[in-house]
């Protein structure tokens, strides 16, 4: 198992590819930290998990409040013993809407969630982090934060600026042993069922979405030593979305 013993918190883990990426850790060994405001898909998680002979927990917190995530990192290494993982995954998601009609309590709350908040809990786990000598970040960015999609102005700006805080991350821990990484996802089936098939997409070049496992090993693969030398990146899972020509230049797509 590639991330025996070592000990991850996934913000935003109840649910979506935050739960996905929690299981998948599990079953990689990890012994897993479910953090995000919701207890009940976060305490069905980690209940999932354990019921699975994993190991996990569950924290209420709110990423954009510095003394939830004190209490998330204390937490941590209270029931753990050890911090070496961190998912920057909780996000507020959809449209905000359209730039002239967006109102700034919208345009702060996404911004306190998908961007201070990462700051936050990075910060605060990279000092747990630096103190062991090692450590992976992991944020979730998405591709809307390379080609920004109409009426979505505060999460744009939220993901293009996560992707530059990674490397800027990268930069400032790596004396620390510490890695950070950014996965860009696509369009993703976050909301139904672990069973239902992906649905069709003309989004992407193959033609569907991504399931939220798809996502999950990406970042299973970045925590893991087989990543150890990459640092500073950003790995894009989206089928192909931000290089679709065919739908780019309204081309038909070719037949078998």
């Amino acid at each position: 198992m590639r991330l025996a013993n070592k000990v991850a918190i996934i913000t935003g883990g109840g649910r979506g590819i935050g739960r996905a990426i929690a299981k998948q850790f599990a079953q990689e060994g990890a012994r897993v930290v479910i953090a995000q405001r919701d207890p009940v898909s976060s305490q069905a998680t980690a209940s999932e998990i354990n019921s699975a002979d994993g190991h996990a927990l569950f924290e209420s917190i709110d990423v954009g409040k510095r003394e939830d995530v004190e209490a998330l990192i204390a937490a941590t290494v209270a029931g753990f013993g050890r911090l070496d993982i961190l998912v920057n995954n909780a996000a507020i998601l959809g449209e905000n809407g359209p730039l002239l009609e967006l109102d700034q309590e919208t345009w702060e709350r996404v911004i306190r969630v998908n961007l201070t908040g990462v700051f936050l809990c990075s910060q605060l786990a990279g000092r747990a982090m630096a103190a062991a000598g090692s450590g992976c970040i992991i944020n979730i960015s998405s591709t809307n934060g390379h080609i920004p999609q109409p009426r979505c102005a505060a999460y744009a700006a939220a993901k293009g600026g996560l992707e530059l805080l990674t490397r800027s991350m990268a930069v400032d821990l790596a004396a620390y042993g510490i890695r950070v990484n950014t996965i860009a996802p696509g369009p993703v089936q976050s909301r139904d069922p672990d069973d239902v098939p992906p649905r069709p997409t003309e989004l992407t070049l193959l033609g569907r979405a991504a399931l939220p496992s798809e996502v999950a090993t990406v970042a299973a693969f970045l925590a893991s030593d087989e990543a150890s030398f990459i640092n500073g990146e950003c790995i894009v899972v989206d089928g192909g979305t931000l290089v679709n020509g065919y739908r780019l230049y309204g081309r038909p797509r070719p037949t078998r």
